[in-house]
């Protein structure tokens, strides 16, 4: 047998498992749309991820709260309108069809649906979407900014509280003692409307701060027209003031108290992790307020799993300093990497499950097809006439198709119409035909080494066929134009 026929019997083969591949490639997607393997894979992998890897969590209260947390991520409106089917009549009677046929498959399993009261989810989550939704769902930039809210309140007060003291402390006539008290209650109106404007997101923080020191600079303005510098009173209210105007105006002082006022998110998993306090000792809340029962009901709803990670991606995203609303920006894109990591792991999952399948299906169609690998190299070695007709179609197919990018399956519909019109003009060799029948004996059975000779070609043609049909395409263009090259008539020169 020389080399161009052998060439030949191998670009027939390959055009076989071609058509196999593509049949496999169909059913494949058909299974995996019908019983939501993409969407179910992401649902599962995004569960490991929150219950903190591979092996996931163990307690049954975390168990419950990655499922609880899962469902309400994806009850989000971000990841919700992901979520969408195509309209119409057709598309949505499709869709009912498919998701009774989900619930059955469910019924006969005895598997749960990973999706709840729901039928199916999206397939593919953006990183950005899982980020604002995660963030979302755990309410974490309305409760840190509950807490720099409260924390600003509560600095307010300590001030006046100083302020009025250092008043009250005075050696002051008693005529001037109902001046420098209207003066502080102007100041602590001022300080009250400052923290209102914050509370009501009219001014930032350091904004609020300047706000303050210029309110506060004014109260110490006016009431030293009141109390002359000469006068041992005077100067040691001048000389306390400006200690505590130094709080606001200092560049170190107010680094400090930004550090102080500002939220850290890492800061609060943290210290709720390591201490034995309640969260009101630690925020310096009552238990009654409403924030208390905000921080309270977002620590209950994290898995300790979720905490520990997020608190590792708090703490990269507020190395770089800022404000909080640069610290969450900064936590977001960190959020995005570790789902985005995560998801290529969970991707590579999925691609050895699927192959797992792509083996078991192909398997399947080879002995349904009666496609025996063996058989067809031996058919196409000695029918000359069945090899060139391949070999032709498979030829054309190339040609054809010759721009068709072979990584992209969606591409490969023209193949496909390609190689339906082929095998209504030429009986490829497998099938159940009497030509491709197991051979027996004169009394009618079958021959055993007959038949592992067959098992064994199916079993060689299902690990073909899942390789997929991307692949099969793109080896028979590159065996085509290798043997084509080689028939090419040497040039002018060459000669």
């Amino acid at each position: 047998m020389n080399l161009p026929v052998i060439i030949d019997i191998i670009i027939g083969l390959v055009f076989i498992y071609l058509t196999l591949s593509l049949l496999a490639s169909e059913i494949q997607e058909l299974i995996a749309t019908v019983w939501q393997w993409r969407a179910e894979h992401l649902k599962k992998s995004i569960e490991v991820l929150i219950s903190g890897g591979s092996e996931g969590a163990k307690d049954p209260l975390q168990l419950k709260r990655v499922g609880h947390l899962a469902h309400a991520i994806y009850a989000n409106p971000i990841i919700k309108d992901l979520n969408q089917g195509a309209k119409g009549l057709l598309s949505e009677g499709f869709r009912s069809v498919t998701h009774r046929m989900g619930d059955l498959y469910h019924g006969v399993t005895g598997t749960k649906n990973v999706f709840g009261n729901k039928s199916s989810g999206p397939s593919y989550i953006p990183a950005e979407c899982f980020s604002a939704s995660l963030l979302e769902t755990l309410k974490v930039s309305s409760l840190l900014s509950s807490i720099s809210k409260t924390r600003l309140e509560r600095f307010k007060d300590l001030q006046l509280a100083q302020i009025q003291q250092i008043g009250e402390n005075l050696s002051l006539p008693d005529a001037t003692k109902p001046i420098i008290e209207q003066e502080f209650r102007w100041l602590t109106a001022e300080f009250n409307r400052v923290v209102e404007d914050y509370q009501n997101n009219l001014a930032n923080l350091n904004n609020s701060l300047d706000r303050m020191s210029e309110k506060l600079g004014f109260y110490i303005k006016d009431s030293q027209v009141y109390l002359p510098e000469t006068e041992l009173a005077g100067r040691e209210f001048q000389r306390q003031m400006a200690f505590v105007k130094a709080r606001f105006d200092s560049k170190i002082e107010r680094v400090a108290l930004l550090g102080q006022l500002q939220p850290s998110f890492s800061n609060l998993l943290n210290t709720v992790k390591k201490s034995q306090d309640s969260v009101a000792e630690i925020m310096e809340l009552k238990e009654e307020s409403p924030i208390y029962q905000q921080i309270q009901d977002t620590l209950d709803s994290m898995p300790e799993s979720l905490k520990r990670s997020l608190y590792i991606l708090a703490q990269r995203a507020e190395k770089s300093g800022g404000d909080t609303q640069e610290q969450l920006q900064r936590f977001q894109k960190e959020i995005e990497i570790w789902f985005d990591q995560s998801m290529e792991r969970a991707s590579g999952v999925y691609k050895r499950n699927a192959r797992g399948v792509a083996i078991l299906l192909g398997t399947a169609i080879a002995v349904a097809a009666n496609a025996d690998s063996i058989h067809i190299i031996n058919r196409l070695s000695k029918d000359s006439m069945l090899r060139s007709t391949v070999n032709l179609y498979a030829e054309q197919l190339v040609v054809n198709n010759a721009k068709t990018k072979s990584n992209n399956l969606t591409s490969l519909t023209k193949v496909q119409q390609d190689v339906d019109r082929a095998l209504d003009q030429v009986a490829l060799p497998f099938g159940w035909s009497e030509q491709n029948s197991l051979e027996r004996d004169k009394q009618g059975n079958l021959l055993w080494p007959a038949l592992i000779a067959r098992l064994f070609g199916w079993i060689l043609s299902g690990v073909a066929i899942s390789m997929g049909a991307a692949f099969w395409f793109e080896a028979l263009n590159k065996i085509i134009n290798i043997r084509n090259a080689g028939k090419k008539p040497p040039s002018s020169t060459e000669s």
